[in-house]
């Protein structure tokens, strides 16, 4: 019996820093994707002020890797993102770009062939980018014809996702606007905090100035009288 009940709390706490772990864990992977929905929120001024457009679901298109090359239709002529959260194909691009080697991503057009310029992006992840693609972008590129364009690169189990790009030039706007939004969110809890600081000082401030009074009357207590003592 006395076995039975001491090991019984050491399975629970086991199992609670298990489910604990597995929660951290958990949070740790999807905080890349908290990151950008909270992006989300922060861009409805920007969106309202013409500096960044939306990217719709029909716009995303999802690549798995597994077979290349591979053709893809560009429905628009614009500026692209691709997007990956493979963890090896972030390392690689990151090195690429510190080392100015070519992309591992090579575009050429169907129906002329020639090849569309692709650069690697040396940033990392921002509010700003869109949260329907997993990871953040690591490439970017310019369709200048809509059309079908074959997309050749090393085979993995990954996917990487095509995302129109639209903020690329408006980054000191838009966070000028997430500044904005930020200040008029908080201007509330300021004034709160302000007035509760103010309170608290004057309370204080009531305190000491009592204590204050109550000193000078105990030290007006034990002084001898200024009057001369009465005949017996």
């Amino acid at each position: 019996m006395a076995n039975e009940s001491y090991r019984s709390p050491r399975v629970r706490t086991i199992g609670l820093g298990i489910g604990l772990f597995v929660v951290l864990l958990i949070l740790v992977c999807s905080l890349s994707q908290g990151v950008k929905w909270a992006g989300v929120a922060l861009l409805f001024l920007p969106e309202r002020l013409g500096l960044a457009e939306p990217v719709h679901r029909a716009e995303v298109t999802p690549i798995d890797m597994q077979t290349s090359p591979l053709q893809v239709s560009f429905p628009e002529a614009q500026a692209y993102h691709v997007y990956t959260s493979d963890y090896e194909l972030l390392v690689i691009s990151d090195e690429l770009a510190r080392s100015d080697a070519p992309a591992w991503l090579t575009v050429i057009r169907s129906e002329t062939g020639a090849r569309v310029q692709v650069a690697i992006l040396g940033r990392g992840l921002m509010p700003y980018d869109s949260p329907l693609a997993a990871g953040r972008p690591v490439l970017a590129m310019q369709i200048e014809h809509a059309g079908s364009y074959v997309l050749d690169f090393p085979t993995r189990k990954a996917t990487m996702t095509i995302v129109p790009d639209r903020t690329t030039g408006r980054e000191a706007a838009i966070f000028a606007a997430f500044a904005v939004q930020l200040a008029v969110l908080a201007a509330p809890l300021a004034v709160a905090l302000y007035r509760r600081e103010s309170r608290l000082r004057g309370l204080l401030r009531a305190r000491r100035r009592s204590s204050r009074e109550k000193f000078a009357r105990i030290r007006d207590l034990g002084r001898p009288s200024d009057r001369p003592p009465e005949d017996r």
